[in-house]
């Protein structure tokens, strides 16, 4: 969270004093603006609220984006496997920045790729894909599932009326078809980086 740096930051660019910022909340002193800023208090959600109108800032931005930076940190997990047989490995294995622009809210990761089933949608080893964590996904995206609680891959997905039919992009892979309650989604490819 950077919520304590993105007040300071705000506060500072805006030219306010803690004082200033204080008064605006009715405060008689700047001590409460003071614990926010070094991280011993935290604002109630209202507080949150209006921190962010003040500065005309997205709540979401104001608690996640590094907005001294313009950039957004992203977590680069594990590896996920473009074919089958790669395991849930949920290590952390470094850092991507995105700038705020190409930043919604909601929960975002990139995992790195092994494999070549994907190769024809220019998903090849040794890649990061960036996901967005999500329970859904529209008939033909591209997306991140977990098989049988353990193993994790990135295919296109077909909706049949009793499960889905995941699919490769690489000729050699043929289709594989899931019941419902062996398939769990765990997010929709957004994008991917070719890493040199």
């Amino acid at each position: 969270m950077k919520f304590k740096e993105n007040l300071r930051y705000l506060r500072h660019s805006n030219n306010m004093s803690q004082e200033d910022l204080a008064k605006k909340f009715g405060y008689k002193s700047f001590t409460t603006v003071q614990k926010w800023e070094d991280g011993t208090a935290f604002p109630k959600i209202e507080n949150l609220n209006k921190i962010a109108q003040i500065f005309n800032v997205e709540l979401d931005h104001l608690l996640n984006v590094d907005l001294r930076t313009n950039k957004v940190k992203v977590p680069v997990l594990g590896e996920v496997k473009a074919g089958y047989d790669m395991y849930i490995n949920e290590e952390i294995l470094g850092y991507e920045y995105l700038n705020n622009n190409e930043y919604t809210p909601g929960e975002y990761f990139y995992l790195k790729v092994k494999g070549d089933s994907m190769i024809n949608d220019r998903i090849c080893e040794g890649d990061i894909v960036y996901v967005r964590k999500q329970d859904y996904l529209e008939n033909n995206d591209l997306g991140v599932f977990v098989i049988d609680n353990d193993e994790v891959t990135i295919k296109r997905i077909e909706y049949r009326d009793d499960g889905v039919v995941l699919k490769a992009s690489n000729k050699k892979y043929s289709d594989r078809y899931f019941d419902n309650d062996n398939i769990k989604i765990l997010g929709k490819v957004l994008h991917n980086k070719v890493l040199f």
